[in-house]
């Protein structure tokens, strides 16, 4: 591993060793790597670089697994990358991809695609042709989806965050694989019926929106674990939500809630986030309820005692920020 050093390239001769399975440099401003044949490395890491493109000689990597070249300004991926049988992760967040039909070519084949902080405002039309499972598009600027988009059904982990959308596209519906959803900062005003048929759902993060309902197709999410919709519009928080038998963490901060819910029977519930709305009733069973572990309440209308202060900030086995 080399880090925070200031070299302009690396000779081949210092990367020939056959036990040689990583390869780290990053912060240096590299500008050129000579990887040399018959190389036995699976996982190269040219994190915050200055490559202008990915270098050629890495077409030598037979064994290479994970490819990550984050933090460079890397414009095009080359055709050699379709050529490398084992590559599964390529990372290119925050370059300055273009993102051609030819880029989505040579990147077909791979498992996990993290293409995000690009400034990406349109995929190409053969999207679609994607094989992976993870494709991260976080930190662009999209707003619409191409419709061979609906082809990515084998897609389980599926990142917008930060982009433009003002809807959940519907190109992502038939996603019955997805099990990680994540549409942080966008500008999104309402949940489509169809998210509640991701039944295979866990992750589900919409915060930093402008939603103003939990929409009742969500109750039919069995496998939620942690879904995250602080700083919204919401209203109310509905009933069902206690029958969630899976959700762990819930994060409804920063809304306009008047009232909760009892979540103290939710018996997987170890982490409720609720500051900064309206509320005037201090959720007092979710301090003694078993298993919970962090309860965020602060800047409420409720008004405590110094008793009940004092009370609460005494170990209850639940860290309580008030």
């Amino acid at each position: 591993m080399i880090t925070n050093v200031n070299i302009r390239k690396i000779d081949k001769k210092l990367l020939t060793s056959d036990s040689l399975r990583n390869v780290i440099i990053e912060q240096c401003g590299l500008r050129r790597i000579k990887f040399p044949r018959g190389n036995k490395i699976e996982s190269i890491k040219l994190f915050d670089n200055n490559f202008k493109r990915i270098p050629r000689s890495i077409k030598n990597c037979k064994n290479l697994e994970h490819l990550d070249l984050e933090h460079n300004r890397i414009k095009h991926i080359p055709r050699f990358i379709a050529q490398l049988d084992s590559l599964r992760s390529l990372d290119l967040n925050h370059n300055r991809l273009k993102l051609t039909e030819s880029d989505v070519r040579h990147a077909s084949k791979v498992k996990k695609l993290s293409i995000g902080g690009n400034n990406i405002e349109k995929l190409p039309e053969n999207i679609g042709i994607l094989q992976c499972t993870n494709l991260n598009l976080g930190k662009n600027k999209l707003s619409s989806l191409p419709a061979s988009f609906a082809d990515l059904k084998q897609v389980h982990h599926l990142i917008f965050y930060e982009n433009e959308f003002v809807t959940i596209p519907e190109e992502i519906a038939g996603f019955e694989n997805l099990q990680h959803l994540d549409f942080y900062k966008n500008h999104i005003k309402e949940i489509p019926d169809f998210v509640g048929n991701f039944d295979n759902l866990q992750y589900l993060y919409l915060s930093y929106n402008e939603i103003d309902a939990i929409p009742d197709t969500l109750r039919n999410l069995k496998n939620l674990t942690y879904f995250y919709i602080h700083h919204n519009k919401i209203l109310t928080i509905p009933d069902w939500i206690v029958e969630m038998d899976s959700l762990e963490r819930l994060g409804v901060g920063y809304n306009k809630l008047i009232s909760m819910p009892d979540m103290s029977d939710m018996q997987s519930l170890i982490e409720l986030n609720c500051e900064g709305n309206l509320l005037e009733e201090f959720p007092w069973k979710l301090v003694f309820k078993p298993g919970m572990q962090f309860l965020i309440v602060r800047d409420n209308l409720f008004e405590l005692s110094d008793e009940e202060v004092e009370f609460l900030q005494q170990p209850h086995g639940v860290v309580i920020s008030l």
